[in-house]
């Protein structure tokens, strides 16, 4: 599956059941953020068309394009994907201030 992601279209906050490859195929850079646990999240940059970046299962991640138009691909165009609630991220966890 081959998505064009620019400053209007991106890939919302989701995750799957298994493992898959995402993989930048033209255009500008993009962020992909992974959360594999809604709670922490680390970003990595894909910058040169043919980067890749791994995504285990289960974890959260949103694509964003750096530019004026990304294409991107998934390898594994099976897998089921839950799609978060619009104004869902990963969000700290709860605890106690120590100023």
């Amino acid at each position: 599956m081959k998505e064009i992601l620019d400053c209007d279209n991106w890939i919302s906050w989701r995750r799957r059941n298994e493992d898959f490859a995402l993989k930048l195929d033209d255009g500008d850079p993009v962020v992909v953020t992974i959360s594999p646990n809604g709670h922490d999240a680390a970003a990595s940059i894909l910058s040169r068309p043919g980067e890749c970046k791994h995504v285990p299962a289960q974890n959260w991640f949103t694509i964003e394009s750096l530019g004026a138009k990304s294409v991107i691909h998934y390898k594994a165009d099976t897998s089921d994907e839950e799609i978060a609630e619009e104004n869902w991220y990963p969000r700290p966890r709860e605890g106690n201030f120590i100023g």
